[in-house]
Parts: C-alpha cells; structure tokens; sequence
C-alpha cells in the first residue's frame, strides 16, 4: 500500500501503519495534554497545576500503548484466523481501529463468528485490566499521570470494543450480523444486508458531524461507508469468479517483445495492437514487463536510443493457469497492477489482465441473474 508504512512483524504477519493512524496520536496526545479535569470520567485527572511537559510526556506514551492495543485487537482476529488454516496477509492499523488482509474471508457462519468475536474479546479484556490496574495504582495519589494514563486506555479498550460489535459494515459486528443472516440467506445478500446496515450507519455518524461539527465523526463516518462498499463490492467479486480458473479466462495468444527494443518501436507496437502492456522473453525465459506506464516515464526525445530492458519491470509477478480467477484479481489489487504472466513449469503460456477480469465478472454476474 502507498499510504501505509510497514513498521515490522508480529507472529510473522507484517503490520502497516496507515497515516490516518497519525490523527488519533495526534488528537489523543493534544486532548490528554491540555485538559485539566477528568478525562473521559476518570477519577484521576491531572490536576491544573501539572506541568505541560509532563503532561505531553505521558500523552506521547498514551499513543503509543494505544497503537499496541488496537495491534492486540487485529491479532485476536488473525489467531483465531490461523488456527483455522486461514492466511494473514498483512495488519493495517487505521485511525479508527486495524484491518486485518486475510487471504478469504470464511464462508462457515460459526467460524466467521468466532474471529469476529476474537478481537473486541482481546480489547475488552485489556480495558478491564488497565482499569483495574488504575484502581490498584490510586495511592499514587489523584492528579499523578500513571492512574490517568491506564484509566484511560482502558476506557478507550473498551470503547473499541463496544464500537467494533455495531451490527454494521466494516466493524466486527458487521461480520457478525453477516454470519448470522447467512444462516437465513445467501452470502452474498447476507453481505449485501450488512454492508446497507453499515452505510446506513455511516450517514447517520456523517449527520451527526455535520451537526455538531465534529471533524473526527466525519472522518470515521467516511471510512465506514468507504469499508462497507469495499466489502460488498469484494465479496461479489468473488463469488462471480468463484470456480472461474486463470486458464479460462487469459489470453493464450501472447505477444512478447525483446529488451533490445527500443523504446520508440515499442510505442509504435501499442498503437497498432491497442496492448498496454507486453513481457519481455530472452532465450525462452520471462525477463521482464514493459508497459505504457514505463514508456510514459522516459522523455520523448530519448525513446529512439532507450531500450526496453532499461526501463522494464523486473521485480514481476506471475500466477499458474490453474489458479482461481478471485487470486488473480485479489492479486492485481495488493500490488496495484493490471496484468500477470501465466507461467507454467517455468514457461509463458499466457497473460491475464484486469479486463479478461472484468469481462469474465460482468458475464458470470449477466449469467446468474438469468
């Protein structure tokens, strides 16, 4: 992802830090350094007379355990998740909470009910222990930044955790009303029922905002409405292509080019072709992917002594014929691509772009509503 920052692994999945993240360590460290009475009805407020420094001080430590809690929350989702057998891609932590990329997403309702319920279970359990732990630290006495600090990640745990269990679209209640409607329905109108609930949602925190002129609800309210869409979106996705092979679907008759080309007659070769796009085979073997958008980079008047080899990407990304269309697409849309070389015992037998993709959902979506 462009605007996300991997920041290490935790259990071997990669964790992703997106820059709305930064809103929150922002807000939190500005409202829990500057207030002076009890912060979200904690009977340990700082008092009036505590040092700006200080205060900034622990509202910088504040975000970061704050940052360790919403990780703790994705990883009660991605445990459960690979005890199952099911792959973590990776764990994105957002403004409003994290996002874990799993390879699928179950159709079993009970499992799907299980990770759902994985992750509040995990923040309601850190907030009532930060709560407890304030309580046990109050002969610190009151005003003293530590009882502040834990009463406060607790509360915002257990916020997390009462947030993440509304019945709507992308929170984990979201997943649990879809297991339950898919008991009564299809999953695809299980999803679609729970990703309306979550939009409705969404205008309904976006009103609010807009009303009460609260930037951080419009935020969330565009993030929720963009997450259910996604998820709708995604889910029918692939059960259009679901038992759709790459095989079925690729284009067999692929053109290649040489590296040795230069860049000019290449660009002739997309106007004639209408292909955005073409590997790069030397002695029989892939080498490469030229496409319009490497051409694009290189100015007009250095095309005619550029080759393709200079410019072409090496770093590519192939798929087997036998693989699943929905890998395909979940694929493209990871690494931001609009093609992948089939290979095949290590050779080309094929390329499958995002239009094969597209083709092959609007035909199956026109066959299943005959």
């Amino acid at each position: 992802m462009n605007s996300s920052l991997q920041i290490g692994k935790i259990m071997g999945i990669p964790v992703r830090l997106h820059w709305t993240f930064l809103v929150v360590i922002l807000y939190v460290a500005w409202a829990f350094s500057s207030v002076s009475v009890p912060f979200f009805g904690n009977p340990y407020g700082f008092g009036a007379v505590e040092p700006a420094s200080v205060r900034w001080a622990y509202s910088l430590v504040f975000a970061v355990f704050l940052f360790v809690c919403v990780a703790l929350h994705e990883l009660g989702h991605s445990y459960v998740a690979r005890k199952s057998g099911i792959e973590i891609r990776s764990i994105t932590l957002y403004f409003f909470g994290g996002v874990a990329s799993m390879e699928e997403i179950p159709r079993n309702p009970r499992l799907e009910l299980q990770m759902a319920f994985a992750g509040p279970a995990v923040s309601g359990i850190v907030g009532i222990a930060c709560v407890l732990l304030a309580q046990s630290t109050s002969f610190l006495g009151r005003g003293h930044p530590f009882p502040v600090l834990l009463w406060t990640l607790g509360v915002m745990n257990l916020i997390l955790m009462i947030f993440n269990l509304l019945p709507a679209f992308p929170m984990d209640g979201g997943r649990v009303l879809r297991a339950w409607l898919a008991t009564h329905m299809s999953y695809v109108a299980a999803t679609r029922r729970a990703a309306g609930i979550g939009k409705l949602f969404a205008i309904f925190l976006g009103v609010l905002g807009l009303f009460s002129f609260n930037f951080l609800l419009l935020f969330i309210a565009f993030f929720v409405y963009v997450g259910a869409t996604e998820e709708e979106r995604a889910t029918a996705i692939d059960i259009s292509l679901e038992g759709i092979r790459v095989k079925n679907i690729m284009s067999s008759d692929v053109r290649t080019v040489s590296k040795d080309m230069p860049l000019r007659e290449l660009m002739g070769m997309m106007f004639r072709e209408k292909h955005r796009g073409y590997p790069v085979i030397e002695d029989g073997q892939l080498q490469g992917i030229i496409t319009l958008t490497d051409l694009q980079k290189v100015p007009d008047e250095e095309r005619d002594s550029v080759l393709v080899g200079d410019v072409m990407a090496r770093n590519i990304y192939v798929i087997a014929p036998e693989e699943e269309a929905s890998v395909a697409m979940k694929m493209m849309n990871d690494r931001g691509i609009r093609r992948l070389p089939v290979m095949d015992a290590g050779r080309l037998v094929g390329i499958v772009s995002r239009e094969d993709l597209v083709r092959a959902i609007e035909l199956c979506s026109e066959r299943s509503e005959r």
